[in-house]
């Protein structure tokens, strides 16, 4: 299996709105068996839109709040769909933020995204806590509130 995760310049979780993100490191994750899992990084990919945005991203678009006449607008419906080309083939998008034109493009590419909680901050800690809680996801047949 093969997920993404958008980074920063310096190789980082990037945390702003993984349509804005420099890059996207690839990683893939073998499961020999039960207790035998491993992950290694496959390629990092530049984000062509970070290339044809050369003066930066706005603020809006980093913090997922787009307008609504921007974010229903093809140009930038189309924008996603770049990442895509950048990121198809994987089976999941790690990210710590995203918008709505995110969530639809990765759903029509059959792409499910993992949301990466805040107070994590290392790659390897965001496919760690990714491995066990998809692993507990599927095996969780009834979910019970104590008392």
């Amino acid at each position: 299996m093969e997920i993404a995760i958008p980074t920063d310049d310096h190789d980082a979780i990037y945390l702003d709105n993984a349509y804005t993100a420099p890059k996207f490191a690839i990683y893939s994750i073998i499961l020999r068996d039960k207790t035998n899992i491993s992950f290694s990084l496959k390629s990092v990919i530049e984000n062509p839109l970070s290339r044809i945005k050369c003066e930066g991203f706005e603020d809006d678009q980093l913090a997922c709040h787009c307008e609504l006449e921007r974010s229903n607008s093809q140009r930038h419906l189309y924008e996603h769909y770049a990442l895509l080309d950048v990121i198809g083939g994987c089976s999941y998008l790690l990210a710590n933020s995203y918008c709505k034109n995110v969530i639809r493009t990765m759903d029509k590419g059959g792409i499910i995204i993992y949301k990466i909680p805040p107070i994590i901050k290392k790659i390897d800690m965001a496919i760690k806590n990714f491995i066990i809680g998809a692993s507990l996801a599927n095996k969780v047949q009834h979910i019970h509130t104590a008392s």
